[in-house]
């Protein structure tokens, strides 16, 4: 994106052979390797009162634990995680005379709780677990996402920069110059960079610009403002 209207570079190009100065606003992305898979766990137990479900729950919950653990998936440390008690109905029909028999409420409990694992691999063997445990569900895909930003980020702006310089190039090809030296490098975040940003991120479509990645990267996108000087007049 430039700032200056394209109409006022040509005509101070045609004017003289002084050089000019273009700003372009570029966005440059990367998919940097996910580091961290975050699942959702939900688990349920039942007993004969409130306290024995919480009971129950506790221990299942430790046993769940102890095997994820062992696959390389921990509790994550700031979701300690809600109990929740509920009355769950139990019915008993006798075969022979196909009638309700007896009608029982026990209760339950109830925690949503989450681990995390270092790769996908890891994860996908506590999903196994899960699934293999009764009572537990993680309906939802595990959420993606990496530890240090930087090294993702400085890549992204190298992207940025390259973007620019390509941009810049083409401006000074079609105004007649034969280069386009740097003048000033900026991560500003005025009107032209977040329009830049926002367009950027649209163009992958909305879940991308709203939803948190699933996936084994996580998009990183960094908007960066670089000032040119257009010398050689051909």
């Amino acid at each position: 994106m430039v700032m200056a209207p394209i109409w006022l570079a040509l005509a101070l190009a045609g004017a003289s052979n002084a050089p000019v100065t273009v700003e372009v606003v570029a966005v440059g992305h990367v998919d940097a390797p996910a580091t961290k898979f975050v699942l959702a766990i939900d688990l349920t137990a039942s007993g004969a009162s409130d306290d024995k479900a919480k009971e129950a729950l506790a221990k299942k919950k430790a046993a769940l634990v102890q095997q994820l653990s062992a696959a390389g998936a921990t509790l994550v440390p700031e979701e300690p995680g809600t109990v929740k008690t509920a009355p769950v109905k139990l019915e008993a029909f006798d075969v022979g005379d196909d009638k309700s028999k007896t009608e029982d409420e026990k209760p339950s409990a109830s925690e949503s709780f989450s681990v995390q694992a270092p790769t996908r691999a890891a994860i996908t063997a506590a999903q196994g677990i899960v699934g293999k445990t009764e009572g537990a569900s993680a309906d939802q895909p595990p959420l993606s996402s990496i530890g240090d930003t930087a090294v993702a980020a400085r890549a992204a702006k190298r992207d940025a920069i390259a973007k620019a310089r390509l941009d810049a190039q083409n401006y000074a090809d079609s105004l007649g110059y034969s280069s386009a030296t740097v003048l000033s490098v900026s991560e500003r975040g005025d009107v032209g960079t977040i329009f830049s940003f926002a367009t950027s991120m649209a163009a992958r479509g909305p879940k991308s610009m709203f939803e948190p990645s699933r996936g084994d990267t996580v998009p990183i996108d960094v908007a960066v403002t670089v000032t040119f000087r257009l010398d050689g007049k051909k």
